[in-house]
């Protein structure tokens, strides 16, 4: 879905990542030596970055080039960073309390067949995340293996910052079929670190009470949330619905798209307004209106309300799911299934993991995710990153498994799901998000028709794109 990303890069506004993509404000600096060069290669990397001068996102690539002899070493360096044998290894989840060192510890079986290899761990806060790689790619530096966000990778792809990784996979098998998102113009950049797949999931306890069975399809969906508050006096459905949440519900919402064979372009044109996209708006707004959904809930609310017992079915992520667990509501009392829309597609929210272009250690590399994609290694991350699929269909432990049998519907789902991010539209994603939200907003709160919500959105949206 990436190819089409350097063929719309036409324009500085258009090279950049919208904001609230993950990117902070940050300046980039240099040593005293290096000041000419600098100020030379003073670009734009991402949406809020600030910087001397806006130019287009590829030359990143080049002045990463340039800048890395300001790093220090040259070939020397190079020689020496490899047989030095350290290869690092950067993600925010490093510093996540509940899984941050177990998951280190499973990459870290690496050295266990590769004794020569030390890996370094590079902890870096989410919230900066995107803001010091930016940095340390600007200088022609940067871990040499690392977790990448869905809406980074367009950008990172286009300047040239990410090493090819077809000889990697060449001998892989079991890979799931979004790996195919990290191809760009033929190449394999990335491969799935981690995907968080969404389902239908319910309380069976509450539907049981209600005397209902589990919805199938979107009908059966509204008379179950009718019929468990009628009876229960429980909520009976919520999903997102609101733009307060802009940013999940944009993932939220493209379920219902994506699940009634909707898309959001077909890679050279937007297509908000098709048949198939209307469709959904107009489903959702008749699930938003039976007397059994959560009008007004956002997520945390009606997730608390799960938790307690309070809430009847919802659509989230597996992530989501798996901290709702609990006394009140056990794993084993937790139903679910795949999407109840005709179509079945579904969105995901993805991670990948790519190597550094600039790495000097790239053979050690590339052989690290080479070996990250063997049957023992996968098996290590599918239970460390539990309940999220990774890259091939190695599944996690049985125990795991049947300890939360409720994973096993997400799991299926995410062979049919796709990415939020726009093909083709990839750096105006955040804006046409904002604007097709802000319609579908107009539908479930003014009574505006779906035709003429995704009319006007399509407008406004090729208005921008111009």
């Amino acid at each position: 879905m990436y190819a089409q990303w350097r063929a719309n890069v036409t324009n500085p506004q258009h090279a950049a990542l919208p904001p609230d993509f993950g990117l902070h404000n940050t300046e980039f600096t240099s040593s005293a030596t290096c000041v000419a060069t600098y100020a030379q290669a003073s670009f734009a990397l991402g949406g809020n970055v600030k910087v001397q001068k806006t130019v287009p996102v590829a030359v990143i690539a080049v002045a990463a080039l340039a800048l890395s002899g300001c790093a220090g070493g040259g070939d020397e360096a190079a020689n020496t960073a490899a047989a030095a044998g350290t290869l690092s290894v950067a993600t925010w989840q490093f510093l996540e309390p509940t899984r941050g060192d177990a998951l280190f510890d499973t990459i870290n079986g690496y050295t266990a067949d590769n004794p020569d290899v030390t890996l370094e761990k590079v902890e870096i806060a989410r919230a900066d995340y995107e803001k010091t790689l930016s940095t340390q790619f600007g200088a022609g530096a940067g871990p040499d293996v690392f977790v990448i966000p869905d809406a980074y990778f367009p950008q990172l792809a286009d300047a040239g910052l990410l090493e090819p990784l077809d000889d990697v996979v060449s001998e892989a098998t079991e890979l799931r079929n979004i790996n195919d998102n990290y191809v760009v113009d033929g190449s394999q950049l990335g491969l799935v670190w981690e995907v968080v797949p969404y389902s239908l999931f319910w309380n069976t306890d509450i539907l049981a009470a209600a005397g209902v069975e589990a919805p199938t399809t979107v009908d059966e969906l509204i008379t179950a949330a009718a019929t468990i508050t009628e009876t229960t006096g429980k909520t009976g459905f919520s999903v997102r619905h609101q733009m307060n949440e802009e940013t999940p519900w944009w993932t939220d919402q493209s379920n219902w798209e994506f699940g009634y064979g909707g898309e959001w372009s077909d890679g050279e044109k937007l297509t908000i307004d098709s048949d198939e996209n209307i469709e959904a708006v107009e489903a959702f707004k008749s699930v938003y209106d039976s007397p059994g959904f959560g009008k007004g809930q956002d997520a945390s609310t009606y997730r608390s309300a799960f938790a307690a017992g309070e809430l009847g079915m919802a659509i989230d992520n597996s992530s989501a799911v798996m901290t709702l667990v609990g006394d009140a509501v056990p794993a084993d009392k937790i139903g679910s299934a795949v999407l109840p829309f005709p179509e079945g597609g579904s969105a995901y929210a993805g991670f990948s993991i790519g190597v550094n272009a600039n790495s000097k250690n790239k053979e050690a590399a590339k052989d690290f995710i080479k070996w990250m994609l063997t049957d023992d290694a996968q098996q290590g991350l599918a239970d460390t990153l539990f309940p999220s699929a990774i890259a091939t269909e190695v599944a996690a432990s049985d125990e795991l498994l049947g300890a939360n049998p409720w994973v096993a519907a997400f799991h299926e789902q995410v062979n049919d799901a796709s990415s939020v991010i726009i093909a083709g539209f990839e750096a105006d994603t955040a804006a046409i998000r904002t604007i097709v939200l802000t319609q579908i907003e107009r539908v479930l709160t003014e009574g505006i028709s779906a035709e003429e919500a995704l009319a006007e959105a399509q407008k406004q949206a090729e208005a921008l794109t111009q």
